[in-house]
């Protein structure tokens, strides 16, 4: 039928083909075009799928109704009785043929016969290796309580430990063999490692539990099952007994022919006599089976590593110094054996000569030695603390003793099982970095793997990929935006330990020179598809955390060469990618100076194979300008490179441009040129980076910040230089608040007092927040920025212009803690806090609170009298803010009493005019209005109106305004008549349209109170 779901078996039950047809029938329509996917789609195990799908066996209800579920279909009562009427027809069959003698054997001859007869004594032990324990098992307390306890308990089910080759599953293995040896239990251990050793082991306990000799020469003959045999001797055993089956990373060795490792017709058995442990790479439970428990053996904690290194070398150095070699060696328990093996010896006077060290009498015999000796060697240094010797007749077992040789074996078993991609997969993740590598980088058609058509190419690689992590070289994590914790959409990533991929970079430049070169150039040339994404936006900086390690580490170890070499083709898309990687550090919110100085060196040295009037080249040198030069120099280089760039490449190229910006901002410090020749040489950049980046390129939004912000520092007036902020904030893209977060702090804070100001209070709160953020990334250093806190009150006071003032008090009660007085910037008095504190009273009285306000205001105002006099300027706004808080509770006399004092104090330090001296006075004005003496109100209104006048001029709407209450107070004392009053209040209202339009507030005032006074002059 469908090739990707292969032939149903012709000799198949006519019932069990057609559930098999049925099947076959529903994956089509669920869209599935294999196996694989099928298996991907269900969770059920890829061999399972193929059986149920060929009717080579019924699967299980449980398989058959996770299969439907996976296809979209109800596992419902029909799709039951087939499944049962199939198997019911398996099973007649199998009678049919058991009575008439004709069912096949279901086994066949073991591989392994009697070994031929040996001059000597045999010498093959299923004895557990006990010396090879350690003098103490660091870091597995956990694991062993939990085997001890299955073991102590009589549990049936195996126990599969898996991990990483090197991470101790063998000692754990051996330590619990150990533990059942001292109570008493008969221990057989057997190596796993090929199926000869398994077989005949297999053999040696038939023998050690009593097998007549003729029943053993029928199981392994093929007359009778060999499985069966050992099987049914373990479960009969008077003892108790364990059995381990030591580095089974072919699991196909235990399952019986056309079986599975965990269906239990095989090697590996659960029974109540005894218990079955397993050491294996082959982390994939579903291999196992239902009927196993595995156990994932990981690498030691620092802590723990450290301790095996002091067990095995205590004289090397002491725990500070062992602990920083154990975390360098990742926790490997093999890397740390062999460490602390290899100082073991030197202090016995071992390498005396092959192991100096970089100066005289600096040999290996210290942590702290060998850690810089790593550094500079590579992992191979380890393998010289192992003892194994070449003349070893077991090569497999001391390669899995050695860091350079035992992750191989798990390459050289995925090549035999026609997996060589697996290899290159792994040679190509040794040219990056030891961190996460995104799997959006893999593309199956710039690997180095021999061509497939497109599906088959990737459908090789992801089983690859899939057999890496099954044999622990690889795991899979997910990596949200920012970091593992992150809820948001992930990006699935690749990770191994520090130390495979040190070996598999030692393999590879000892891999032949075409092979070497085809793997970099495939790493080459997937740095640069991933660098695609422009580092300068945001939305791309979470890619590209993940992505600028990988950048440096290859461009760091690429194969050194020169460009008449034709090396270029290798390097320039790894410099291409550094300059990307360094745009992402200098544009994106992490601490740039170091990555980037580190970065520029870098490039700097990669890129000197390149001519030198090459583009990259000359784009390096710009780059390294910017991060490693000042003074003269810095413009000397600046200037060398832009007339290079003019030359080549022309005024307006992107990075022609780049230098241009660069170069006047250097002009200029230098005192090169003017502040008018700055700003226009700025403006060409900006015009020059419209025409050819567009308007909302982040090149050409830096550009236009500068020029706003120069316009600011050279005295264009608060006014001009919020509007050229304003006209930045029209080119941003607003599809999300965050997409701008390019522009540096001081750039984005004005941006935000411009959205303000055009009263787009959702955008301003928007990047107030961005600031704030930001700034939190920095610690207890930005939020001790003054900056931080002004970002903070700015926001209170957008939330409050948006009718939040609830929501600015939350802010307000999560921040002022900070101001817990336990150190000099964080006391509740300094003006920060003060400031922040005055403001939460205010929020208060406006959010009908005014008790809790008036007991915040009083507060900070007897902080401030502690260190100011009581006629300073934020004493008086503290108390002037007091007396609003006191009409609010009714109290007027004392409010207006505080605003009598707060108005003469102004008047007699800043004059009449000053905006603070008329505020108070007309505040005090309103109170007496409203609540007490209008002759005294009269007095106010008209000193409040004489400094509006001399200020803002005869027009000016606050001047109205008062003009307008003057004229109430007036016509309410008697002294201005009702029809002169509703003349006043005409031509007031007339103006005030004309300034403010007919829909402020203020005008609506007027207007009422006109209509007040018509109505009363017609009831007359």
């Amino acid at each position: 039928m469908a090739a990707g779901f292969g032939q149903i078996d012709g000799n198949a039950t006519s019932e069990a083909r057609e559930l098999a047809r049925r099947l076959q029938e529903v994956a089509r329509g669920a869209g599935y075009s294999g196996v694989r996917e099928l298996a991907v789609g269900s969770g059920v195990g890829r061999s399972t799928v193929s059986d149920a799908l060929t009717a080579r066996r019924v699967p299980t209800w449980e398989k058959l109704a996770a299969l439907l579920r996976g296809c979209d279909v109800t596992p419902d009562r029909d799709w039951a009785a087939a499944r049962e009427t199939a198997q019911q027809a398996v099973n007649a069959e199998k009678r049919a043929a058991r009575a008439d003698g004709s069912e096949p054997s279901t086994e066949t001859p073991l591989e392994a016969d009697e070994p031929p007869a040996l001059a000597g004594p045999g010498t093959f032990s299923i004895r557990p290796p006990y010396g090879e324990l350690p003098p103490r098992l660091r870091g597995r307390d956990a694991l062993l309580a939990q085997l001890e306890t299955r073991l102590a308990e009589g549990e049936s089910r195996p126990q599969v430990l898996c991990g990483l080759g090197g991470c101790g599953k063998t000692a754990v293995a051996l330590h619990l063999a150990r533990q059942a040896r001292d109570r008493g239990y008969r221990v057989f251990w057997l190596s796993a490692a090929t199926l000869e050793a398994l077989v005949t082991g297999m053999r040696e306990v038939a023998r050690e539990l009593g097998a007549d000799d003729g029943d053993i020469e029928a199981a392994w003959s093929g007359r009778t099952s060999a499985t069966d045999l050992v099987w049914g001797l373990l479960d009969r055993a008077e003892h108790p007994w364990l059995l381990v089956l030591d580095n089974a990373d072919e699991p196909a060795w235990l399952a019986a022919p056309g079986g599975t490792p965990g269906d239990g017709t095989g090697w590996l058995r659960s029974s109540l006599s005894g218990l079955t442990v397993v050491t294996t790479r082959v982390g994939n439970p579903d291999v196992w089976g239902r009927e196993a428990d595995t156990h994932r053996v990981g690498v030691l904690s620092p802590a723990d590593g450290r301790d095996v290194l002091l067990d095995l070398a205590g004289e090397a150095g002491g725990p500070t110094e062992a602990q920083a070699l154990a975390e360098r060696l990742d926790g490997l328990p093999l890397a740390l054996r062999l460490a602390g093996s290899h100082l073991a010896r030197a202090a016995r006077g071992a390498g005396l000569l092959r192991n100096r060290g970089r100066r005289p009498g600096g040999r290996l015999r210290s942590f702290a030695a060998y850690g810089d000796a790593l550094g500079e060697v590579g992992a191979g240094l380890l393998d010289q603390g192992g003892h194994w010797r070449p003349e070893e007749s077991d090569a497999e077992r001391a390669h899995r003793r050695l860091i350079g040789r035992t992750w191989e074996l798990s390459l050289n078993l995925l090549e035999e099982q026609q997996l060589p991609e697996a290899r290159t997969l792994m040679r190509l993740l040794s040219c990056c970095a030891a961190a996460p590598f995104p799997v959006d980088l893999l593309d199956p058609d710039v690997l180095p793997c021999p061509p497939k058509a497109d599906a088959e190419q990737a459908d090789r690689i992801d089983r690859a990929l899939e057999a890496l992590v099954d044999l622990n070289l690889i795991d899979v994590v997910d990596i949200g935006p920012n970091g593992l914790a992150d809820k948001a959409e992930p990006f699935p990533c690749l990770v191994s330990h520090r130390l495979v991929r040190e070996v598999n970079a030692l393999r590879l430049a000892d891999d032949p020179p075409e092979e070497r070169l085809a793997v970099w150039h495939a790493a080459a040339r997937l740095l640069a598809q991933g660098a695609a994404h422009a580092p300068e936006q945001p939305a791309n900086w979470p890619w590209w955390r993940l992505l600028a390690p990988h950048v440096t580490a290859a461009l760091d170890a690429a194969p050194e060469g020169s460009a008449g070499a034709g090396d270029d083709a290798l390097l320039l898309p790894l410099l291409r990618a550094g300059l990307a990687a360094y745009a992402f550090f200098n544009f994106s919110d992490l601490p740039a100076s170091d990555m980037n100085a580190a970065l520029a060196r870098l490039l700097l040295r990669r890129a000197s194979i390149l001519p030198e009037d090459h583009p990259v080249r000359l784009s390096v040198r710009h780059r390294a300008t910017l991060s490693l030069l000042d003074g003269e120099e810095e413009l000397r280089e600046y200037e060398d490179v832009l007339a290079r760039q003019l030359a080549g490449q022309g005024p307006d190229h992107p990075e022609t441009l780049i230098t241009r910006y660069n170069v006047a901002i250097t002009r200029h410090n230098h005192g090169r040129i003017t502040d008018a020749e700055e700003e226009a040489e700025l403006r060409a950049v900006l015009e020059a980076r419209r025409r050819e980046l567009g308007p909302d390129d982040p090149y050409t939004l830096l550009t236009h910040a500068t020029v706003a912000q120069r316009m600011m520092v050279r005295g264009h007036g608060e006014e001009g230089s919020l509007a050229e902020y304003r006209a930045l904030a029209e080119n941003l893209d607003s599809r999300s608040p965050g997409d701008h977060r390019f522009l540096p702090l001081h750039h984005r804070h004005q941006l935000a007092h411009a959205l303000d100001s055009a009263e787009r209070w959702a955008e301003a709160e928007a990047e107030y927040r961005s600031v704030l953020t930001d700034l939190e990334g920095y610690g207890a250093e930005g939020m001790t920025h003054t900056l931080y806190w002004s970002m903070l009150q700015c926001l209170c006071d957008n939330l409050a212009h948006q009718d939040r003032r609830r929501d600015a008090i939350v802010l307000l009660d999560a921040s002022l803690p900070w101001f817990d007085g336990s150190g000099d910037r964080r006391s509740p008095t300094l003006p920060e806090a003060l400031g922040l504190r005055h403001l939460r009273g205010d929020m208060l009285r406006h959010c009908d609170s005014p008790a809790e306000a008036e007991q915040e205001i009083r507060s900070v105002l007897a902080d401030r009298l502690l260190t100011v006099d009581a006629r300073d300027s934020q004493v008086l706004s503290e108390r002037h803010c007091l007396a609003h808080t006191l009409e609010a509770l009714e109290r007027h006399g004392e409010a207006q009493d505080e605003l009598r004092e707060v108005a003469k104090a102004y008047i007699d330090i800043l004059g009449t005019a000053d905006s603070y001296a008329r505020k108070a006075a007309y505040c005090l004005a309103r109170t007496l209005h409203a609540h007490g003496d209008r002759t005294e109100a009269l007095h106010w209104y008209e000193q409040a109106l004489a400094g509006e006048v001399t200020a803002l001029g005869a027009n000016h709407e606050e001047t109205l305004m008062t003009r307008f209450r003057l004229a109430q107070c007036r016509n309410d004392l008697g002294l201005l008549p009702l029809a002169k009053a509703g003349e006043a209040y005409a031509a007031i209202l007339a103006t005030l349209e004309e300034r403010i339009g007919q829909d402020h507030a203020w005008v609506t005032t007027v207007r009422k109170a006109l209509d007040a006074i018509e109505a009363r002059g017609l009831s007359n």
